[in-house]
């Protein structure tokens, strides 16, 4: 170390995993000053590209078209991977009587139920009359019966009217329910307007309509009011001469275009605007308005008799 500089020492730190850091670009003109400097190798991190299978695109068609030194398609053409082939027939789809002659197919099998069963141990029986018994097990349906059903008017001997078991239910049948709110009045006549029966029906021939009982709750839940309680004033009784006030409550002043509220409050016009700013609530109550003010006819009618009296005792006086 001399006297006139000071010396500095730097510890060169060993990095690990050199090849994992990206080295920056050397530029054109440094890059051929010397043979001394390490080239730059730049590894690129590669993605794993999951498929997703509820994304379709035709990006894997273009690109083995541009590959193949083909010119790429248009915008107007699109190129699709999934195509879609018609029959050129113009009847639906299912069976041509649209479902009208379906069986039903919740029972069991007709080749595995009870009747087919029977039916095949009369087979078996059959083929085994009058012959030995050559030992053979066919099973517990199948053992030798000495005693054949026969047909009957109930059916045949295969049939469950015959037979012992359950019944094979028709398939071919729909069943329908009807819950019949009026047992007393025909049902012919109402609906048509015609009854066989003529006058001798024992059902009252009746083609008015009635309310159904949706309908009557929903006339019930109508004339409740926003409270949920019935409105029992309804059911009172008014006299001819109502207690009207005469004077607005807010301003303690003679009503000017007076107004009625929902839950039957006067205000003038506006004292009534100017509260609402204010809260949309009664004045008086602090029920919802909202903002709904009708004019007070009975008051306006009142007020005017009144004008009209005062005229005409100012006129008697004079």
């Amino acid at each position: 170390m001399s006297s006139g500089s000071a010396e500095v020492s730097f510890k060169k730190f060993n990095v690990k995993n050199k090849g994992a850091a990206r080295k920056r670009k050397q530029s054109s003109s440094s890059s051929g000053s010397g043979s001394d400097q390490e080239s730059a190798v730049v590894r690129k991190n590669v993605k794993s590209n999951k498929r997703n299978p509820n994304v379709h695109t035709t990006g894997n068609v273009r690109k083995k078209i541009e590959e193949k030194g083909q010119s790429s398609p248009s915008e107007d053409e699109e190129i699709t991977s999934v195509n879609y082939k018609s029959n050129k027939s113009a009847m639906p789809l299912g069976p041509q009587d649209q479902g009208a002659t379906a069986t039903v197919e919740i029972d069991t099998e007709k080749d595995r139920d009870a009747q087919a069963i029977f039916e095949k141990s009369q087979e078996i029986n059959d083929e085994q009359r009058g012959k030995a018994d050559d030992k053979v097990y066919r099973g517990l349906n199948n053992y030798t019966q000495f005693y054949k059903k026969k047909d009957t008017a109930m059916g045949n001997a295969s049939s469950g009217m015959v037979r012992k078991g359950p019944i094979r239910a028709p398939a071919h049948l729909r069943a329908t329910v009807r819950w019949d709110y009026q047992p007393d009045i025909c049902k012919d006549y109402k609906e048509t307007g015609f009854c066989g029966f003529g006058d001798s029906c024992k059902f009252l021939h009746d083609r008015s309509d009635y309310k159904h009982g949706w309908q009557l709750e929903m006339e019930g839940t109508s004339r409740k009011n926003d409270s949920g309680d019935e409105d029992d004033a309804r059911y009172e009784i008014h006299s001819d001469e109502e207690d009207l006030p005469f004077k607005c409550i807010v301003c303690r002043e003679s009503f000017t275009d007076p107004i009625m509220t929902k839950c039957k409050h006067y205000f003038c016009e506006k004292c009534a605007l100017a509260h609402y700013k204010k809260t949309s609530r009664c004045y008086v109550c602090g029920v919802q308005t909202n903002g709904v003010f009708n004019p007070a006819t009975q008051l306006i009618n009142k007020l005017k008799l009144e004008e009209a009296k005062n005229c005409a005792t100012d006129d008697d006086s004079d």
